[in-house]
C-alpha cells in the first residue's frame, strides 16, 4: 500500500469517527481510495446526515440501508471490504446475515468456519441473495435446476446480485436491477419509497414497515447524492485542466427522461445533438499521457459523431 493511500485510508477513518460520535454530517467530497484513484461523493444537502434513518437500524438483525450501501464504497458495497468487515467481526458484522447474504438461508452459520463458506458468494464477488419465483406469464420454463448451494427451486429461485449504489438517483429509469420497484405510472420517488420500505422489511427483517416520514428522510438522502472517480492513477485530479470528471459535476448535470433522444422524442422538443455527447469528453489536456488503447478509442468515437448526428 502506497503512502498516499494510507493517508487518504487513515483521514477517511478518522473523519468518519468524529462524525458517528458528534452526530454530524460526513464531510462533502471526503477521498475514498478505490483501486483506479479516489471517488469522492457529494450532497446537496451540505453533507451527508449520518443521523438519517438511512444509518439507522429499523430492523431485527442490526441492518441498516448504509450496511451495504457505504459512503467508502460509492454507496455500494466492494467484495474486498466486505472481507474486511469478516475477519474484523469474525462474520458477525450485521452484513452476515443468513436470510439473504447467505448462500441459502439455512446454510451453517455456527462457527468462524461455517460462515466463511455460508457466505461465500458474499465474500468473494460482494453478492446478496434474492430468492424469486417464477414470474406468472413467464416466457420462459424452468426445466431443471442445478443449484451447488441446494437451495433454489421454482418458487423460490436464487439470484445473486451486488446492492446498487444509493446515489446518482435521479438519472434512473428504474429501481432494482429487474425494475420489480418501478411500478406502472408511479413516479421515481414514489418508486424508491416503496424500495426503500420493502429493504427494511427483507434485507433488515422488520417486523413492521418504517414510518412514512423515515422513509421519506431516506429518499430525500439518496436523491441529495452525486458519487464519482474524482482521482486517477494514471490521469490525475479529473476535475483539473478544464476536465469535467468528479461528483460535482454530475450533481450540476441537467437531465430529464428522454433528454437529447436520438430518435426526436425529447419532451422539451428540443433536437438531438451529437456535441452533446462529446461534450462528455475530456476534450482539455491531461498532463498524463492518454494510453495508446484510450487515444484510439477517443479517435474511433469521434469519427463515429456524424453518423450519429445523421
Amino acid at each position: 500500500m502506497n503512502e498516499k493511500k494510507l493517508i487518504l485510508i487513515l483521514a477517511a477513518v478518522v473523519a468518519l469517527s468524529l462524525a458517528a460520535a458528534a452526530g454530524t454530517y460526513l464531510p462533502n467530497l471526503l477521498a475514498f481510495p478505490d483501486p483506479s484513484g479516489v471517488l469522492r461523493t457529494f450532497s446537496t444537502d451540505r453533507g451527508i446526515d449520518l443521523g438519517n434513518p438511512f444509518f439507522t437500524s429499523l430492523g431485527s438483525n442490526g441492518r441498516s440501508c448504509a450496511t451495504c450501501h457505504q459512503p467508502s464504497d460509492a454507496m455500494s458495497v466492494s467484495a474486498a471490504h466486505i472481507r474486511e468487515r469478516f475477519i474484523q467481526s469474525g462474520g458477525l458484522d450485521p452484513i452476515f446475515r443468513p436470510n439473504d447474504g447467505a448462500n441459502c438461508p439455512n446454510a451453517d452459520v455456527s462457527t468462524v468456519t461455517a460462515r466463511r463458506q455460508a457466505y461465500s458468494q458474499l465474500l468473494s464477488k460482494g453478492l446478496i441473495r434474492v430468492g424469486i419465483g417464477v414470474p406468472d406469464g413467464a416466457e420462459f420454463s424452468l426445466i431443471g435446476i442445478d443449484d451447488p448451494f441446494d437451495c433454489a427451486s421454482a418458487g423460490n429461485l436464487s439470484l445473486y446480485r451486488r446492492p446498487l449504489p444509493a446515489t446518482n438517483l435521479r438519472f434512473l429509469t428504474t429501481v432494482m436491477w429487474d425494475g420489480r420497484e418501478s411500478a406502472p405510472g408511479h413516479t421515481l420517488l414514489q418508486n424508491l419509497s416503496q424500495q426503500a420500505a420493502d429493504a427494511t422489511l427483507g434485507h433488515a427483517q422488520a417486523t413492521q414497515a418504517p414510518t412514512a416520514a423515515q422513509v421519506q428522510a431516506i429518499v430525500d438522502l439518496e436523491m441529495a447524492l452525486s458519487s464519482a472517480q474524482a482521482e486517477s492513477h494514471g490521469a490525475g485530479n479529473l476535475d483539473s485542466a478544464g476536465a469535467r470528471g468528479g461528483p460535482q459535476a454530475i450533481a450540476q448535470q441537467n437531465f430529464y427522461l428522454g433528454i437529447n433522444d436520438s430518435l426526436g422524442g425529447d419532451p422539451q422538443g428540443n433536437q438531438f445533438s451529437a456535441f452533446l455527447i462529446a461534450g462528455l469528453m475530456i476534450t482539455a489536456t491531461i498532463t498524463a499521457p492518454l494510453s495508446p488503447v484510450a487515444r484510439r478509442s477517443s479517435t474511433v468515437f469521434r469519427s463515429l459523431l456524424p453518423a450519429f448526428a445523421g
